[in-house]
């Protein structure tokens, strides 16, 4: 008998002990007053002083009122196409995929086949004679930001 009082006494310390440091069984009610005397209460210390409260601060040289829409992600262009090589005359649709950039943008492809240029952000263009060609893309926005890149052509 005196075991078993023992054990549940012990049982009894391990759990106050557990829920005062915050281990043991989440309830959602309010913690109770505990009459246990096996330790004398930790003395209240008052509160610490509030820390002053400090003033937003900017970077150096950062432009006040400005927001995320404000600004401009950077812009960058991949030049694109349904195919890279075939039998000439060879049809290929390229296409413009652009991240960023303030609009409007205007483009730019070279066929490197002597023909004229085209304008538009996705032109479809014929090589008639077989030879490796470069295609290449530039883009430009209107905040003065440019980006390029170039495909290689195999027509056959």
């Amino acid at each position: 008998m005196r075991i078993l009082g023992c054990s549940a006494a012990l049982g009894t310390l391990i759990t106050l002990t557990l829920a005062a440091c915050g281990g043991g069984t989440p309830t959602s009610e309010t913690p109770k007053p505990q009459t246990a005397t096996t330790a004398a209460p930790a003395p209240a210390t008052p509160p610490a002083p509030a820390a002053p409260a400090t003033p937003p601060t900017t970077a150096a040289g950062a432009k006040t009122g400005d927001t995320d829409e404000d600004m401009a992600a950077p812009l960058l262009a991949w030049a694109d196409s349904d195919t890279d090589e075939g039998k000439a005359p060879l049809g290929i649709q390229f296409k413009a995929d652009i991240e960023g950039g303030t609009p409007p943008l205007t483009y730019l492809w070279k066929f490197g086949d002597g023909t004229p240029d085209s304008t538009e952000a996705n032109p479809k263009h014929t090589y008639q004679k077989a030879g490796k060609y470069r295609a290449d893309l530039e883009v430009k926005d209107a905040g003065g930001d440019s980006d390029s890149d170039y495909l290689e052509i195999d027509a056959q």
